[in-house]
């Protein structure tokens, strides 16, 4: 395992301050943000593969902001604000396509998909001229990096890998560019961004609203890093269960369908559940190739593991070698308890040279798909999914999923966000456990008061 891979010894922040509910209700506190927080720090906008080809195009809406991220006919990578130069409309009111010219709705002002100014109706009209030059799209600073595209509005701030640090070489052996994405889904949640960014900055929650996790994961013995800019990372094992429980006498249900997968047989590990873990290491490096995943670049311990990086101020990663998703809380309209929580799903589709060449044959080769820990996505990436929004009444009435883990959090989260109204709430009063949740509470005291 390569020394950026491994678990180092990594001090818990040791610097407290209050973390009270204005942050979390008051309208003034998130005009403030917009200014501190949102204008200064790369953020993801979405994913990479919508702007594969020359002309594709997608709109990220971050409240009151709207950006266009396109692909230019010459094949470069642009951001712009999403405004008309002429009056101040909305340019584009579709989630993604492909064009080679955007026209404004409101009096045909055309520009070209690298946001120069294209056409003017009736140009001879102005008496002051038009100058193309000013008079073209505004735009951001845009990178694309591990399967999304981020934009930054600070022409000042430093580089994307800058600001990532260490995470970037962290994650780039999972090869995210090279996955697929298989779901898009977008949930109006009732809460502020942060309520719902905080509950994914610790495990202390889990064995209370996540009784499944008992059987999958082992959070208990998970280790948490702190990084600089706000960021945090947290290892947990997986194919394992929860130790401060008894031990079952057999493998639990929910790691069945993965062992079968593999081609592991369940009945041979009564009385040693907690030897999965090693045996399904060491079953995924020998049947990789046959099952089309080259894991060549990852650690044993990232072959069953999960790790989860959440990056400031919104974004959270979750990794796994054939899964990865990114969850994404953004403010909603100005109303301090509403934001959007996005999710994307991509996926790791098999390598059919990879298993062509294999000498590595199995039965359990027709589910060779369903390898990781979350079986919910069934799109086969040979179609980008659409863009599904949704109530969180939808999730609480059963009628929409995310998957049962985000369900749960779902269901809980509007209440944590009602309480923080209550005259009886003063400040959060955070265990070691909710580091994270400090250190995240830290940067946004930095940017707030610089």
């Amino acid at each position: 395992m390569s020394e950026a891979l491994s678990k180092p010894d990594v001090q818990v922040p040791v610097t407290y301050r209050k973390i009270t509910a204005d942050r979390y209700i008051s309208h003034e506190y998130m005009l403030k943000e917009r200014e501190k927080i949102w204008s200064r720090t790369w953020l993801v906008a979405g994913p990479a593969q919508d702007v594969k080809e020359s002309g594709d195009f997608f709109v990220f809406d971050l409240d009151p902001e709207s950006i266009i991220v396109s692909r230019s006919e010459s094949g470069e990578l642009h951001a712009f604000f999403n405004v008309c130069q002429h009056r101040g409309a909305r340019l584009i009111s579709t989630d993604l396509g492909c064009m080679e010219k955007w026209t404004c709705p409101y009096h045909g002002w055309a520009f070209n998909n690298d946001g120069s100014l294209s056409n003017v109706p009736d140009e001879d009209r102005f008496s002051r001229g038009v100058p193309r030059d000013l008079l073209s799209l505004k735009p951001l600073r845009v990178e694309s990096w591990g399967g999304m595209i981020w934009v930054c509005m600070d022409q000042k701030a430093p580089s994307l890998k800058e600001f990532l640090g260490p995470v970037v070489q962290m994650i780039e052996p999972f090869r995210p560019e090279d996955m697929t994405l298989v779901e898009d889904q977008t949930c109006r949640l009732e809460c502020n961004y942060k309520a719902v960014f905080d509950n994914f900055c610790e495990l202390y929650h889990v064995e209370h609203i996540h009784p499944q996790h008992e059987l999958i994961f082992d959070c208990p013995t998970s280790t948490a890093e702190f990084f600089e800019n706000g960021h945090t990372r947290v290892l947990i094992d997986g194919f394992t269960v929860n130790s401060r429980l008894p031990i079952p006498e057999e493998v639990p249900p929910t790691q069945w369908a993965q062992l079968e997968t593999l081609g592991m047989n369940r009945e041979d590990y009564k009385g040693r559940v907690l030897d999965v873990r090693r045996d399904v290491q060491l079953k995924k490096r020998e049947t990789g190739p046959a099952l089309g995943y080259n894991y060549d670049l990852l650690s044993d311990d990232q072959l069953s593991d999960i790790v989860q990086y959440n990056i400031f101020p919104n974004s959270i990663l979750v990794l796994q070698p054939e899964e990865f998703w990114i969850l994404r809380s953004r403010p909603r309209g100005d109303d301090p308890n509403q934001c959007y929580w996005d999710k994307f799903a991509l996926r790791m589709l098999p390598d059919a040279e990879l298993q062509k060449n294999s000498s590595v044959t199995f039965p359990a080769l027709q589910n060779r798909a369903n390898v990781s820990f979350n079986l919910d996505q069934t799109s086969d990436g040979s179609m980008r999914p659409e863009h599904d929004e949704f109530d969180q009444e939808a999730i609480i009435a059963g009628e929409k999923t995310m998957t049962i883990t985000l369900d749960q959090d779902i269901h809980l989260i509007r209440d944590v966000q009602r309480g923080m109204k209550s005259r009886g709430f003063e400040e959060a009063w955070l265990n070691d456990d909710e580091a994270r949740v400090q250190h995240y509470h830290n940067y946004i005291d930095r940017y707030m008061e610089n």
